[in-house]
C-alpha cells in the first residue's frame, strides 16, 4: 500500500481546490497517483454537482469588466446570500464577465458552456461551474450576459451596486477620440451608470417606450381621472400631462439626474458638451437586477 504523506495530500489540495478528506480519500484509491486523484476528484466533484445543480438558485451576484473598446454584464446565480458575498463567488462572476469580454459573444446556454473558459482553455465553462459547485457546495447558474462593443468614438460606464444585487452599463458616445479619454467624460459616464442602477428607466426617450407598456399606462391614467369625478371634455388633456409625467419618470434623457435634481440627463449632457467642446450622445444602456 502507498504512504500517503502531507505534502502529496497539500499538492492535491492546491491542484484540485478539494478538502483534505476528500484528498486523503482520493490518493488511497488511486495508489497515491497524482493524475488519477485528480481523475477520481474529477467525477466525484461532477456527481455532486450533477445533484446540486437541480436545486434553486434565487441568490448571486452581477459583475461586469470594462476592457478596451469592450464592456460586459453578466448575472451568476447560487442558492444563498451567504455564498453570494463569498470572495470565491464574486471571483468566478468577474472571472466570467472578463471571459464575455475575450470572447465571441454566443447566444444560447449550450453554446456559452461549450466554450473554452479564457482563464484556463483545458476546461470549458461548463467544467468550470461544476468546479465550483462542487467546491461552494451550493448549484450555481450563468444567468444574463450582455456584452456592447464601441460602435465609434466613445467610453463605458459601469456600475455595481454592493455585492452585486444590481449592475448597469452605458455606453457613452462623443465628438472626439480627444473628448472620450478626458477625466470629465470618464467621471460623466460613470455618474450616468450610477444613474441608471437608481432610477432604472425604461428606455433612453419616449419614442422607446414600448407601445403596450404606453397603451397600458394611459388606460390607467384615463380610468383614475374619469373616476375622480373629472368632466369628460378635460380627460384628455389631464391624461397627457400624466403622460409627460410618466416620460420624465421612465426616459433616462428626461429623468431628474440622481447627483442633481434641478436638471436631467438631458441637460447635463448638453452642459457636459459645450464643457468640452464636443457632443456627447448616450448610445445605449443596460440594468441587470439580480433575479428579475
Amino acid at each position: 500500500m502507498a504512504v500517503i504523506t502531507s505534502d502529496m495530500v497539500k499538492d492535491l489540495r492546491q491542484r484540485s481546490g478539494a478538502g483534505i478528506m476528500e484528498c486523503k480519500e482520493a490518493l488511497g484509491e488511486t495508489g497515491g497517483d497524482m493524475e488519477a486523484a485528480l481523475d477520481f476528484l474529477r467525477k466525484k466533484g461532477a456527481a455532486k454537482a450533477a445533484k446540486k445543480a437541480d436545486r434553486s438558485a434565487k441568490e448571486g451576484a452581477v459583475s461586469g469588466v470594462v476592457s478596451g473598446k469592450t464592456a460586459t454584464l453578466v448575472e451568476l446565480k447560487c442558492e444563498t446570500d451567504f455564498v453570494g458575498r463569498n470572495d470565491l463567488f464574486q471571483k468566478l462572476a468577474k472571472d466570467i464577465a472578463s471571459h464575455v469580454s475575450a470572447s465571441p459573444f454566443v447566444e444560447g446556454e449550450e453554446a456559452f458552456f461549450a466554450q473554452p473558459f479564457q482563464g484556463d482553455k483545458s476546461k470549458t465553462i461548463k467544467d468550470l461551474l461544476a468546479s465550483k459547485i462542487h467546491e461552494l457546495g451550493e448549484n450555481i447558474v450563468a444567468g444574463r450576459r450582455v456584452r456592447y462593443d464601441l460602435s465609434g468614438p466613445g467610453g463605458f460606464g459601469l456600475y455595481i451596486h454592493g455585492a452585486g444585487n444590481i449592475g448597469s452599463l452605458v455606453e457613452l458616445g462623443a465628438a472626439s477620440d480627444a473628448v472620450a479619454s478626458s477625466e470629465k467624460f470618464q467621471q460623466v459616464a460613470r455618474d450616468l451608470a450610477m444613474h441608471v442602477a437608481a432610477a432604472n428607466p425604461l428606455a433612453l426617450s419616449s419614442e422607446g417606450i414600448p407601445a403596450d407598456i404606453l397603451a397600458r399606462e394611459r388606460a390607467i391614467f384615463e380610468d383614475q381621472t374619469r373616476q375622480s369625478g373629472k368632466p369628460e371634455n378635460l380627460i384628455p388633456k389631464i391624461v397627457e400631462g400624466r403622460i409627460k409625467k410618466f416620460y420624465s419618470e421612465s426616459c433616462l434623457n428626461e429623468q431628474a439626474f440622481i447627483k442633481d435634481p434641478d436638471k436631467s440627463v438631458g441637460v447635463l449632457l448638453k452642459e457636459t458638451s459645450k464643457e468640452l467642446g464636443g457632443e456627447l450622445t448616450i448610445r445605449r444602456f443596460v440594468r441587470l437586477q439580480l433575479g428579475e
